[in-house]
């Protein structure tokens, strides 16, 4: 029998499932070689995954079941899908040595998941986290195939290996929370990001990863003026 209570519970997870869907639609695109609608594909999960958490705060529907499918979907479309999708666009020169590195991004990947839910509360938002988060290590994957007529496949080898590198680290990073001066910096980044997938060029790509490095350092002084207040 279906009840209000699982209908409220049903719909951050139905935004999970269409995250999941999309990013299989990227995976098809991109064995097609059309390369352009899987990135455009993967900018859908990206909203996607905005949403659900947005969705299952307002509903008041965070779970355990939500976190554990938020992790597949983000596997699916945040690992596999543009793994694959580098693969295909810049690495298929490198024959057997392009498939290892694109594996050992989706091993990393994965790696950085599970200990994401091991550490992780379905319902409390942690101030830091922990090695690069698979949505932004995905981000720079979507730009090395739009920009793949200007870089080659060992400069975008070493990209894929180091954002790899990256959410398997120890690196301590603040996590974004929207509100304030914190929020504003996010939006600008967001929309940096969208002005990169319109027009990729060197221009962009550098004006957004500029931007990043700042994000950082206002997250960093957010969270030590919270710790000062709170001592």
């Amino acid at each position: 029998m279906v009840t209000r209570d699982s209908m409220r519970f049903a719909a951050p997870n139905a935004v999970t499932a269409a995250n999941i869907a999309v990013g299989f639609g990227s995976i098809c695109a991109a064995a097609n070689e059309r390369f352009e609608l899987a990135v455009y594909l993967l900018l859908g999960c990206v909203m996607l995954d905005m949403m659900d958490g947005r969705v299952a705060r307002r509903f008041n529907a965070t779970s355990e079941m939500g976190q554990q499918l938020d992790s597949l979907s983000d596997a699916i479309s945040f690992g596999a899908a543009p793994a694959f999708l580098v693969q295909r666009a810049l690495l298929t020169q490198m024959e057997g040595v392009g498939v290892a590195v694109s594996i050992t991004y989706v091993l990393a990947g994965a790696f950085r998941l599970a200990r994401f839910n091991l550490t992780a509360s379905a319902h409390d938002k942690a101030s830091e986290t922990c090695g690069i988060p698979i949505p932004i290590a995905a981000g720079y994957l979507m730009v090395l195939a739009l920009m793949r007529e200007s870089i080659t496949p060992p400069v975008a080898a070493f990209v894929v290996l180091l954002m790899a590198a990256g959410m398997s680290s120890r690196i301590r990073l603040p996590e974004v929370h929207r509100g304030g001066l914190l929020g504003f910096a996010f939006f600008v980044g967001f929309c940096s990001y969208l002005v990169v997938v319109y027009e990729p060029n060197w221009y962009t790509v550098a004006w957004w990863n500029v931007w990043n490095l700042v994000l950082i350092v206002i997250a960093r002084l957010h969270e030590r003026r919270l710790t000062a207040r709170e001592a």
